[in-house]
């Protein structure tokens, strides 16, 4: 199942994080709406992993329950997110299309849904800041977790044109596996 389809069969009214789900606050200190800071290592963990939806405008109430609060201004959040991935300063890439965010209304407010598909392989890594050594994560159950200098170097050995393990070897047959 492709990210896209898990974005369409998510039930607002069941949430809990997961693999493939992250929910913020994203109200900022006045209440009308900020991108939070912790957007961006989510994003790199989604991208450089399976993908994942991050959802803005709920509050976690108890351990694994959430609310909706909403957010009272969502174009502002918007174009806080077009800005910064759209800044290499901030992320090494935007992988984002228009139509992978977008504002939902429950209840009668606001929240911004945003679907982030796994980078191709060329891509990786995903990373914030202008290290990647420093700012590369990866998505594990409910966690981003920043990726050791092995994994980086791998990402990047893979960018080239041709995987590794896709190369076809001239004269070799099956039975030369082990």
């Amino acid at each position: 199942m492709s990210i896209e389809e898990i974005a369409e069969l998510l039930d607002i009214e069941d949430l809990s994080e997961s693999t493939y789900i992250e929910i913020k606050k994203a109200t900022g200190g006045d209440g009308r709406g900020q991108l939070p800071e912790s957007f961006f290592p989510t994003y790199s963990a989604f991208a450089n992993t399976q993908g994942g939806i991050v959802l803005l405008g709920f509050q976690e109430v108890t351990p694994g329950e959430f609310t909706l609060i909403g957010i009272a201004e969502p174009g502002r959040v918007i174009d806080q997110i077009w800005s910064n991935l759209n800044n290499r300063e901030k992320v090494s890439i935007n992988i984002l299309k228009e139509d992978n965010v977008s504002v939902g209304t429950l209840e009668g407010k606001q929240y911004i849904r945003i679907v982030v598909p796994p980078a191709r392989r060329e891509q990786k890594p995903v990373y914030v800041g202008k290290n990647p050594l420093a700012g590369t994560y990866r998505r594990n159950f409910t966690g981003d977790y920043l990726c050791d200098e092995a994994t980086v170097k791998r990402m990047i050995a893979e960018q080239v044109e041709e995987s590794r393990d896709a190369k076809l070897l001239p004269h070799f047959t099956e039975a030369d596996l082990d």
